[in-house]
């Protein structure tokens, strides 16, 4: 099985996990079926009441920040957070958090945060900085272990392949053998690269469904439940019971910590395919035409443009061997009520002329789709779009 290939089947002690009283798949409410972590947590050993998971955090914007007060909550995590833009005002004064799920939050910081990758690993006296990313002095890939061990690497960072590898400039973070890698990201086949550089690593992804945003440097707004739905990405390197084994404990670590909810998806590249019905309908094209959801509603565009869009994406979910029904397309254009204010993450970023990241939500499915000979000429009018908006902030700040 190749790493980009479908394994929905879940291993434990080298057989095939099956339907019965210890574990309940139940569909969720997009249409996908999880399994219920509370009845996977009976199949495996509990989280080690005495033991203290050392986490690193890259992308503190508003998914990340959430994700590190949920992991800081659970009471067996030390979050380490590598901030770069607004490292001095979070390290001075901390996050200000309104919180749907947490409440009011003043003043808050995980365990620890750093403004370089390097200060993660290695402490500042022991680095110099190149550009973006900094790496030890004298050190050159691969990486030996450093001092810092990690449990976990937890990456939330926006997905910009054309902007930099984010595989290969995570690496000092990355202990072989130890570390297990969370990729709570978007995009289709975005492990692929992380199981080619670290081929004795657990490797796991996470779809997030949340509303939750930053404003100025140190505020985050939290505005919609944090559902999260995580699997492993079984590969060679690894014995599939522990890919699922440390999954699980990362599940058991996030539940524990008062997410809305985090629960064992036994298919991630359906899971992703759903989530790119909404991300890559609703979220493109607010940013294209400047519009809140709501008033994307209103507009008569969800029937005219952005289910006809979603039918493309099943479309090529179909060819890839994964089938989503209508009624999960139905879904997802009605789960958002025409009084929305919400501006979704890809609207923000042009607003604030950050990179999109439009590469992975359409340009993923749409490179897809050429491989298996299906036709996307709406989303590939979309993508073609947004890169003349990108070309022109970019012109713009030249």
């Amino acid at each position: 099985m190749s790493p980009s290939g479908n394994r929905c089947a879940f291993r434990l002690l080298g057989c095939k996990v099956t339907l019965n009283s210890h574990i309940v798949f139940t569909p969720d409410a997009s249409g996908g079926t999880l399994a219920s972590a509370s009845k996977m947590s009976s199949l495996l050993s509990p989280i080690t009441p005495e033991k203290e998971y050392n986490i690193c955090l890259v992308g503190s914007g508003g998914v990340g920040t959430i994700a590190a007060v949920v992991l800081e909550k659970s009471g067996r995590a030390r979050v380490t957070a590598v901030l770069r833009s607004n490292f001095d005002v979070v390290n001075d004064h901390g996050w200000d958090i309104e919180s749907v799920d947490h409440g009011r939050l003043k003043n808050w910081k995980p365990s620890r945060v750093v403004p370089t990758i390097q200060d993660a690993v290695f402490g500042p006296s022991q680095s110099t900085k190149l550009g973006s990313f900094a790496l030890p002095t004298g050190a050159s890939t691969p990486y030996e272990p450093a001092k810092e061990r990690y449990d976990y690497l937890v990456i939330c960072t926006k997905q910009l392949p054309d902007k930099y590898g984010l595989a290969t400039a995570v690496a000092p973070l990355i202990t072989p053998g130890f570390t297990s890698i969370v990729l709570i990201q978007n995009g289709l086949n975005i492990h692929v690269p992380f199981i080619s550089a670290y081929p004795t690593n657990v490797i796991m992804s996470a779809v997030s469904m949340i509303g939750s945003f930053t404003e100025g440097t140190n505020k985050i707004k939290h505005i919609g439940p944090d559902r999260l739905q995580i699997g492993p990405h079984y590969h060679p390197g690894v014995p599939d019971s522990l890919s699922l084994q440390l999954t699980q404990t990362f599940i058991n670590l996030y539940a524990s910590g008062g997410a809305k909810e985090c629960i064992l998806a036994p298919d991630m590249p359906k899971a992703r395919y759903e989530k790119i019905l909404w991300n890559g309908t609703y979220n493109t094209v607010c940013a294209l035409m400047q519009m809140n959801v709501g008033e994307l509603q209103r507009s008569g565009a969800r029937e005219t443009l952005l289910i006809p869009m979603m039918r493309e994406i099943v479309a090529v979910a179909k060819a890839d061997g994964i089938e989503i029904g209508e009624e999960v397309v139905q879904h997802m254009a009605l789960r958002s009520p025409e009084s929305s204010m919400y501006r979704p993450s890809m609207l923000l970023d042009r607003d604030g002329e950050r990179p999109m990241e439009f590469e992975v939500i359409l340009g993923d499915p749409i490179r897809r789709a050429r491989e298996l000979g299906v036709e996307v000429s709406i989303v590939t009018t979309i993508y073609e779009l947004l890169k003349l908006v990108r070309w022109k902030v970019e012109e713009r700040a030249e």
